[in-house]
């Protein structure tokens, strides 16, 4: 079986999905934009073959690349990165080679913001209204029903850059003013808190392991307010969003995949969730390790096992509330790291500096807390962002 990985060495987490594929007698057939000798001993063991490409971005060379895998090593099985920026080159390379999974014509709802409401109204959940802008006066018809402040971000986006609340007609014009040439989505501002309903579903198309994520605040404020991040999995999913979560997933139609749903917690209506996001993908930073320490399995060769055919049956219990603390380079805490680890090293399961590029949202530095008590964890998490 043969199986075309995009970047395979990042991040460097990730190594562990290759390194559990060859385990299974799968043969990872990596393109990064590394040379050979520059990537992990461990990596490149792993790895069948490897292709260099100048960047990842370069769709031509990407395809290049798989075309020279299919000529050398035969027909090319599935294709995979796990990562929102490749989602479309992983589709494009289906297509041109017929592998399984999604295909451009496929991924819309992915991409763009607008589309994802499709899924919600065929999966029947709750969700925020919202339209594609086209001029200032459709925006003033669109408040005028929804009221402000509404929110803007870019249809097609990754996390908080380039999103604005407009709490007013001075907002609205400030938007247009600085506004880029793309498509850009309007929707009613949704106050609450966001939890995720994420996990994993085998070659038929069924969950075989789920959990859900607890934010304490949304991405977009956390870069505003320059907020330390974390979060936490819960160890009972609360029954609506459970049961919104595996809807949003079937009317997918997702095989193979992790998923990462975002839903709203609406205030003031304690147990009222709106869908809020759909990402065909592992959530960010090192929530797959939380999944692990979360339930003590072990996802990256649970998805390798699927991958390789091997659709035996999976059991998982939650043990533990597992959190994630980022802290800044940029303030002061009361507790220095080493007397962090000297308080709660016992509880402590990862701790590790982050990648540089996810700094401005997950910290510069980050733990991983785990618990079977949520006020103990809760604690720990507290300790760990104090400020001085």
């Amino acid at each position: 079986m043969n199986v075309i990985y995009i970047s395979p060495h990042y991040p460097p987490h990730y190594q562990q999905f290759v390194e559990s594929l060859a385990r299974h007698n799968v043969r990872v057939l990596g393109i990064t934009d590394q040379n050979e000798e520059q990537l992990p001993e461990n990596l490149r063991n792993a790895l069948t073959g490897h292709y260099k490409v100048d960047q990842l971005e370069n769709y031509d060379q990407v395809l290049a690349a798989a075309r020279f895998f299919e000529e050398n090593y035969g027909k090319i099985d599935r294709v995979e990165s796990h990562l929102e920026p490749w989602l479309e080159l992983e589709a494009e390379i289906r297509k041109e080679h017929n592998v399984p999974g999604f295909k451009p014509e496929d991924i819309q709802f992915i991409k763009r913001k607008s589309q994802m409401k499709a899924v919600f109204e065929k999966a029947g959940v709750p969700h925020a209204r919202g339209i594609i802008i086209e001029d200032f006066e459709q925006c003033i018809d669109f408040i005028n029903q929804v009221s402000y402040p509404v929110f803007i971000k870019p249809d097609i986006g990754v996390g908080a850059y380039d999103t604005y609340t407009i709490k007013n007609e001075v907002d609205l014009n400030e938007f247009f003013r600085v506004k880029q040439d793309y498509d850009y989505y309007m929707e009613e501002y949704v106050e609450g808190d966001i939890e995720s309903f994420d996990g994993l579903t085998d070659s038929e198309g069924n969950i075989v392991f789920f959990t859900s994520d607890v934010f304490n605040n949304d991405i977009h404020k956390l870069v505003k307010l320059n907020q330390n991040c974390w979060y936490y999995t819960q160890r009972e999913i609360p029954e609506e969003l459970e049961k919104y979560g595996r809807a949003v997933v079937k009317a997918t139609g997702t095989r193979e995949k992790f998923f990462h749903i975002e839903f709203f917690k609406v205030k003031n209506k304690p147990w009222h969730y709106q869908a809020l996001e759909i990402n065909m993908r592992p959530p960010g930073g090192v929530t797959t390790h939380m999944f692990n320490f979360n339930c003590d399995i072990d996802v990256y060769n649970w998805w390798a096992s699927i991958i390789a055919g091997e659709e035996s049956k999976r059991s998982y219990e939650r043990k533990y509330y597992c959190a994630f603390v980022g802290r800044k380079y940029d303030r002061e805490y009361e507790l220095s790291h080493e007397q962090v680890m000297e308080m709660w090293g016992n509880y402590i399961c990862w701790s590790h500096a982050m990648n540089p590029i996810e700094a401005a949202v997950m910290g510069d530095w980050g733990y991983l807390v785990r618990s079977p008590d949520k006020e103990e964890m809760l604690g720990i998490v507290e300790d760990i962002i104090a400020e001085a």
